[in-house]
């Protein structure tokens, strides 16, 4: 922002999406640690088990990955083949980064796809130890693409004038 002018709605919304999606993954990973210790407490101290952290730990474990793949994408820091973009000229950087998006909306797309036929072929299963419905940890595969290819879309056009490719990620 310049000059305390007020943000535009898009980055107002990228803005609060990326300080909600933080706050959740700062919350899973509280919970990965709890669980992982109170697992560890209870088999070598109490000689007992939680049959259900270990399923509860890899669910949340599945979302975490993807809510965090959306932090990454949000500062452009998935791995990339960056030489392309130091090939080209300047003037064709921003074409080459804009194809590198395309592609990228495309297969966020073609993974949120795929995702809902996974979650049907599953929809009436129950994971064993908890028996939670199976959708609701593969729902995560469609969270996270659609809210990847959502901040795409509210952040076309927006990349960084860097001398080098990488630059917006220092």
């Amino acid at each position: 922002m310049n000059g305390g002018a007020a943000a535009s709605p898009p980055q107002a919304l990228l803005a609060a999406l990326q300080s909600l999606l933080k706050a959740i993954s700062v919350t899973m990973l509280a919970a990965y640690f709890v669980l992982i210790l109170m697992q560890v407490f209870y088999r070598f101290v109490i000689n007992d088990s939680l049959f259900w952290a270990e399923e509860l730990v890899r669910g949340l474990l599945v979302w975490g990955v993807m809510i965090g793949s959306v932090l990454v994408a949000r500062a452009r820091g998935h791995i990339r083949v960056e030489m392309l973009e130091t090939m080209v000229p300047a003037a064709w950087r921003r074409a080459v980064l804009q194809l590198n998006d395309l592609l990228s909306l495309l297969f966020c797309l073609l993974l949120l796809f795929a995702s809902i036929q996974l979650m049907d072929r599953v929809w009436y299963q129950l994971s064993p130890m908890l028996e939670v419905p199976k959708w609701t940890v593969y729902m995560a595969l469609a969270v996270g693409p659609a809210l990847e290819a959502l901040i795409m879309v509210l952040s076309w056009n927006q990349h960084p004038e860097a001398t080098q490719p990488g630059a917006e990620l220092l």
